[in-house]
C-alpha cells in the first residue's frame, strides 16, 4: 500500500486552493463533509475520521501520480464511497450490529473535571491511538509550549525538526487531536462508570 507523502499532500492541498491557508481550511471543511457523510450512512462514530483520512490520503496520492481531477470535491466523495464499501465487506459478521442504534447514556461531567483520570486516560489512548513514535513527538510537541514562546514560532521550529510545513504540521495535529480527544472522552467515560459503581 503506498504511504502518503508531504509532496502529495501539498499536491491536493494546491488543487483545493493556490493560497495555503485558504487550502487548509478547505481541507478540513471537505474532511468533516467527509466524515459527516460517513455518519449519515450509519458509520461507527469511531471509525468514520479514519475513514474520511484514508479517503483523502488516496486522493493525494492519485493526484501527486498525475491523476487529472477537475473537482476534488467531488473525487473524494467518490473515493470515500469505495472506502466505505472496502470497510463494510471487512466488517461483514458485525455491520448489522453496528447500525443499530446505541442507548444513550447521560454523561457524567463531574468525571471531566477530574485531571488525574484525563491525564491517566491522555497516557493510556497516546499509546493506543497514536502507535507512532513520531506522532506522539509532533502531537506533545505541537502543544508543548516554553513559557514565553510564542506557538507560531514554536511550531515553525517544530515543522522544520520534522521536515514538515506548518500547514502538513496544522492539519496532521488536528487529525491525531481527534482521535485523542475522542479516546480520552470515551476512556473518562469508562473509567468514571467504573469508579462510580464502586468496581
Amino acid at each position: 500500500m503506498s504511504v502518503l507523502t508531504t509532496t502529495a499532500f501539498e499536491q491536493l492541498l494546491s488543487h483545493l486552493d493556490p493560497d495555503l491557508t485558504q487550502a487548509s481550511e478547505k481541507y478540513e471543511t471537505l474532511r468533516r463533509k467527509l466524515v459527516k457523510s460517513l455518519l449519515w450512512k450509519q458509520c461507527p462514530e469511531t471509525e468514520a475520521d479514519t475513514l474520511a483520512d484514508t479517503a483523502l490520503d488516496r486522493v493525494a496520492l492519485k493526484l501527486n501520480q498525475g491523476e487529472e481531477v477537475r473537482n476534488v470535491q467531488a473525487f473524494a466523495g467518490e473515493v470515500l464511497r469505495f472506502v466505505w464499501l472496502e470497510y463494510l465487506r471487512r466488517h461483514k459478521e458485525d455491520a448489522a450490529g453496528d447500525l443499530l442504534p446505541e442507548t444513550p447514556v447521560q454523561p457524567n461531567i463531574e468525571i471531566l473535571k477530574d485531571p488525574d483520570l484525563r491525564l491517566r486516560c491522555l497516557r493510556q489512548c497516546l499509546t493506543e491511538v497514536v502507535p507512532e513514535n513520531k506522532d506522539r513527538m509532533l502531537i506533545i510537541g505541537y502543544y508543548d509550549t516554553e513559557t514565553g514562546e510564542k506557538n507560531k514560532e514554536h511550531r515553525k521550529n517544530l515543522a522544520d525538526k520534522l521536515n514538515l510545513t506548518m500547514i502538513t504540521l496544522k492539519v496532521k495535529a488536528c487529525r491525531i487531536r481527534d482521535r485523542l480527544e475522542k479516546c480520552i472522552n470515551e476512556c473518562v467515560n469508562r473509567l468514571g462508570t467504573v469508579t462510580k459503581s464502586g468496581i
